[in-house]
């Protein structure tokens, strides 16, 4: 799967819809744009862009550029790859040029926050 960087900077939207030195926790519309499995769960739910789903699309895009997989289901795939000791360390494409341990790493670090995000 192809990522799009579009998919990440929603919320600085927000920054500049605000102007000036105003501060904006988030970002409402009316409007969902982004790709499917790029896109923050959240926004479905109540339609509001914030650093934090910026971050998650950005952790998609990593796991993306790790697996070298489609983004649809990735996020819940390497969850259930990282709890088999015998396949976390075959998350990372074989063309990535990932080691295991930095593949492994880098996958517990995304899918961690994703979750940690999933609980609020």
């Amino acid at each position: 799967g192809n990522g799009y960087l579009a998919d990440v900077g929603l919320a600085r939207a927000a920054e500049a819809t605000a102007g000036g030195n105003q501060q904006v926790s988030h970002l409402s519309t009316q409007r969902i744009f982004g790709k499917p499995g790029y896109m923050d769960p959240i926004i479905s739910l109540d339609n509001q862009a914030s650093q934090l789903t910026d971050g998650f699309a950005l952790g998609i895009t990593l796991l993306v550029a790790l697996t070298g997989r489609g983004a649809l289901g990735l996020l819940n795939a390497c969850e259930d790859e990282l709890e088999e000791p015998d396949t976390a360390e075959s998350i990372a494409a074989v063309d990535a040029g990932w080691s295991a341990a930095q593949a492994e790493e880098l996958a517990r670090l995304v899918v961690g926050l994703a979750l940690v995000r999933k609980k609020r």
